[in-house]
């Protein structure tokens, strides 16, 4: 019956799939690049500085000469194109929608009209506005994770104030993303094994609903099994710190000139 067909779902094990099918934002983070080289808090309080001053910029002019500068550091980073383009997707498909919406929602003079739609130049040039810094603080978001692993990334807002436990739970929750989708995939190729199609009926969403709370329980689980792990190994409430970081000149040099970038976008 149904129910056998996802109790059987735990005993299937198989090789996660090799075609990188979830997006991985730490793949590239040992490529060797001046951004790569950059001590690791040096880099993330420059870049958010930079990050605030291109979402804060209140023209066109200033939010294309960030998105210069965001592309330009893209390069430098020497992130492959491919990868960046699969990062860079959700963003645009996210913003896209402003695009479409403001230039007819907002008001101001009208641009062109076509029956009882009119597209104002004001909410063209909002909706424009928001695209290029969405996709420029996209980019920074993206050299930010994608050019130190995400344990030494924690470990620097750590290391800069940001509370243990809340590091912790950032930590944990980005390294089970991973595994909960690889339990997913499994699940998903188990059903398709035993012949089941997604169909719009009661039998498919019981089946559905009884996959996903057998996942859950799983991964529950597999979470006081950690825990209980950690507990036998000294685990007290903190982990242990990484390597001692320690902020060079080069470092600082790179630092001034992410800075001055973005003080300079700021009065195109």
């Amino acid at each position: 019956g149904d129910r056998r067909i996802v109790n059987d779902l735990h005993i299937q094990k198989e090789k996660p799939e090799e075609s990188m099918s979830i997006f991985d934002p730490e793949r590239y983070s040992d490529l060797d690049s001046p951004l790569h080289r950059w001590e690791t808090r040096a880099k993330l309080i420059s870049l958010f500085m930079l990050l605030i001053s291109i979402v804060i910029a209140g023209g066109i002019g200033q939010a294309l000469a960030g998105l210069i500068v965001s592309m330009l550091l893209v390069l430098i980073s020497g992130l492959p194109l491919s990868h960046v383009l699969r990062f860079m997707k959700w963003p645009f498909l996210f913003l896209l929608p402003l695009l479409v919406i403001l230039p007819i929602a907002a008001g101001g003079d009208n641009l062109f009209s076509y029956h009882i739609l009119t597209v104002s130049r004001q909410g063209l040039q909002l909706g424009v506005l928001f695209m290029i810094r969405g996709i420029a603080a996209a980019l920074l978001a993206l050299i930010m994770v994608g050019t130190a692993p995400f344990n030494v990334n924690i470990n620097a807002l750590r290391s800069l104030g940001m509370p243990g436990p809340l590091t912790q739970i950032f930590l944990f929750a980005y390294r089970y993303i991973f595994l909960f989708y690889d339990d997913l995939q499994t699940m998903r190729r188990s059903l398709a094994s035993k012949g089941f199609e997604m169909r719009s009926s009661a039998r498919s969403a019981r089946i559905l609903a009884v996959s996903v709370a057998m996942l859950l329980i799983r991964s529950y689980e597999r979470s006081e099994d950690v825990f209980n792990a950690m507990l036998s190994r000294g685990y007290q409430g903190r982990l242990p710190s990484g390597q001692k970081m320690m902020i060079k000149g080069d470092d600082l040099l790179k630092g001034f000139l992410v800075i001055a970038a973005a003080l300079i976008i700021q009065y195109v």
